[in-house]
Parts: structure tokens; sequence; C-alpha cells
């Protein structure tokens, strides 16, 4: 473990540069004081929340329909633009540029090519994100359009958006075109839900999805009400996560920093764990879930890698829950991972697919292990993985639970 704390703190400090020298993380007692507030919130939780996703999200009773295939991994995420016109101190990109729809590393300058990539890989949902998807309006409804036309009511769509542009008439426009949810970032807009009220009883699903803002709980607090009498029926907490490009804004504040495979708020966590607790203390009829950054790694991840796992899977090879191919040889064991990228951008072995406007897409399988000597008995019987050695449980196994203060 102190091999591995000594990783990721290298790394942190490389990806970060000279900001990392202005983060404050916690001294050895005040990460165990943490620990300890997060272990009571926890306990307290168990008893009257749902847990999901080896524990990595809590509250999951009542989870919002995207949220709900986010975490049955058939979720894809298409960034529409890369331009914003709000400016949140916590925003991770820079937001300055528009450019061609991008998901995964891959461009969709056709919405059409989308729509049939989002039916081959067998989504279940798609969202738009950006930047702003109402500053392209029209670009946001065509890719909308294109989705349902396609794939009918089997795909659910939903959004991302600060809110300033909309109107009751791009409400209508946007569900038209398919819309079943709408996310509102409120930060942006004070926390007013003025703009929000809008999309209520127009767009099916109204939802609020938010960093949680160690300074702003106290509102927070006060917002749950508001938010449940408005019409909102999700509320959706991430924990602050630094970036290269946030880092400034964040390491202005007095925050606590964790190190992991990205630096995240101390604070923040905590303070989302207090607000899942205080709507149910409350009975506040909101269902308010925190969507954790090890969720995001950890689920996201492993989903991202098995979409691409039919279409270069072998019959000998077995899927992992961490969405890597096993294959085992006499005595050994290789894992690969499948890549999608776009066509003709990598070795001619990757399987390639064609899409509607003769682009095509292609899916890669890659080593990303050597041959490991193992007695394949192993993975025959259950009752012995808990004594997989850690060079293989990391591609076998999700971790479960937060992750650790340090």
């Amino acid at each position: 473990m102190d091999e591995h704390r000594e990783a990721l703190i290298t790394s942190n400090r490389r990806e970060y540069g000279r900001h990392y020298e202005f983060l404050e993380f916690p001294t050895p007692e005040q990460a165990t004081a943490a620990h300890v507030e997060r272990g009571e919130l926890l306990a307290w939780l168990r008893e009257h929340a749902e847990f999901g996703c080896s524990d990595t999200k809590v509250d999951c009773r009542r989870l919002s329909p995207g949220c709900q295939t986010c975490a049955t991994g058939g979720w894809s995420c298409l960034f529409i633009n890369g331009r914003c016109n709000a400016s949140c101190f916590y925003c991770p990109t820079s937001q300055d540029e528009t450019g061609d729809p991008l998901t995964n590393g891959i461009p969709f300058a056709s919405p059409d090519d989308y729509a049939e990539y989002v039916a081959l890989f067998g989504f279940t949902g798609a969202s738009i994100s950006g930047g702003e998807p109402l500053l392209t309006l029209d670009r946001t409804l065509a890719y909308l359009d294109a989705v349902r036309r396609r794939c009918g009511g089997a795909v659910h769509l939903w959004m991302y958006t600060n809110g300033t542009l909309l109107t009751r008439e791009i409400a209508g426009e946007l569900r038209s075109a398919g819309l079943g949810e709408i996310r509102f970032d409120i930060g942006a807009t004070d926390y007013n839900l003025g703009k929000l009220q809008l999309a209520v009883g127009v767009i099916p699903t109204v939802t609020v999805e938010i960093p949680t803002v160690p300074e702003e709980e106290e509102l927070l607090r006060d917002k749950l009400a508001e938010m449940a009498a408005t019409g909102v029926q999700h509320l959706n907490l991430h924990q602050l996560r630094l970036t290269p490009y946030n880092s400034r804004h964040l390491a202005s504040r007095a925050y606590t920093f964790l190190h992991g495979e990205n630096v995240t708020v101390l604070e923040s966590e905590l303070a989302a764990l207090r607000l899942v607790r205080y709507a149910i203390e409350r009975g506040i009829d909101l269902p308010v879930n925190y969507c954790s950054f090890p969720y995001k790694r950890r689920f996201q991840h492993a989903a991202a890698r098995r979409r691409g796992i039919p279409f270069v899977r072998a019959d000998n090879e077995a899927v992992t829950e961490a969405g890597y191919l096993r294959a085992l040889g006499a005595g050994t064991v290789q894992y690969f991972e499948a890549v999608t990228l776009p066509g003709g951008s990598c070795r001619p072995s990757a399987v390639e697919i064609p899409l509607p406007s003769g682009r095509r897409i292609a899916v890669e399988k890659r080593a990303v292990s050597p041959e490991i000597p193992v007695a394949s008995a192993l993975f025959a019987d259950p009752s012995l993985q808990s004594s997989l050695p850690d060079e293989l449980r990391k591609f076998e196994r999700i971790s479960a639970g937060l992750a650790e203060y340090f």
C-alpha cells in the first residue's frame, strides 16, 4: 500500500506541475479525523439509504433514468461542443472551442454516424454535454433527432446544461427531438431555479447535477425543499476534482486535497454525504445521490473497456468484472483490453466498422499484461477468488468503497 500511495503521489505531482506545491494535503491526524467522520456518516446511511456499484454510489433508491443507465454501463456521452458561456470556478476544462462533436476521443461530424455508433455498440442511453449544448442548439437538436430516429425508444436521451439560454420554446424543441431528461448545473446561476422551471412539465425528467462546493453546503440545505417544490425530481452530487485547468482556482480556496488517481477535495465528499443524510432526516421528497469519483473512475472506465469487446473477443476468452478480456493458456493468463478508435488509426489486425457516411471506427485488442504464470483452477473455483495476487486482481475486480484519505 505504501508503494501504491507513493506512485499516486508521484503521478499527481507530475500532472499538476507547479500548482501542486500550493495544494494542502491532510496531515495524518486530519486524515484520521476525516475517516472517523465519514465512517459515522456511512454507518448512519447504511441504515437509511441504499448503496450501489460496490459501495461507490450513495443513495441509489431512486436514481434518475440516466443514472440507472450509467450504472449498468450502457451510457454514451457526446460532447457536442467545447465552449461555454459560464465561468464556474470548478469547471475541469477550458471550454473555449467548438470543434466536431466528440465521444471517447472519436469525432462524429455526422449525426447519422453517431446514431449508428450508438446502435451498433448497444448503448441504452446517450447524453449531450459540452461545453454548453444550447450554444449550438441546431447541432444539439440534430444529434438528438438522429439517435431517436435510429434507436427509437430503446435509448434514453438526456442533456447537461447551465440553463442560461433555455426558454419554454427551446424546452419544447428538445422534447420533440426526443430528450427525456435534462440536467441543470445550478451552480452556474448562483443556485437560482428560475430557468430550471421552464423545463418542468415539458421534459419528462428534470434533474440537478452539481459538484458539492463545501462553502455552499448551508445554502444547498435550504435549496433542497425548494428544488422538490419546483419540480426537480433528482439531485446528483459530485466530489470536486482538480484538473490542470481548474487547479489555480481550487488551490486559492481553503480546501484540503486528497491524493488518488486524480486529486479531489476532502470537504466536498463529506459535505455531499451530510446533504444525503439531511434530506433523508428531514423527509424531503427529493432523492439525493452522491456519485463519487471512485464510481466514475472504476465503473465508467470498466464500461468503456467492455463496449468494444463483442467485436474482438475470441471464443476462449472471458470478460472480467473490470472490463478486460482474460485469455488462459497452459499454466498462464494474459489480459487484453478493447480500445475503440477512429478508423485507420490502429493496427491492421483491428476490426473496422463502417458508418453511414463511409467513415469507419475501429476496435483494437491490446495486451495490457504479459503472460503471467498461474494455475487455471484459480478462475474455476469462486472460493479462491479472494486469494488472487495483486497483479491479477486489478484486471479481475472493481475495487469496492470510497477512496482512502491521504
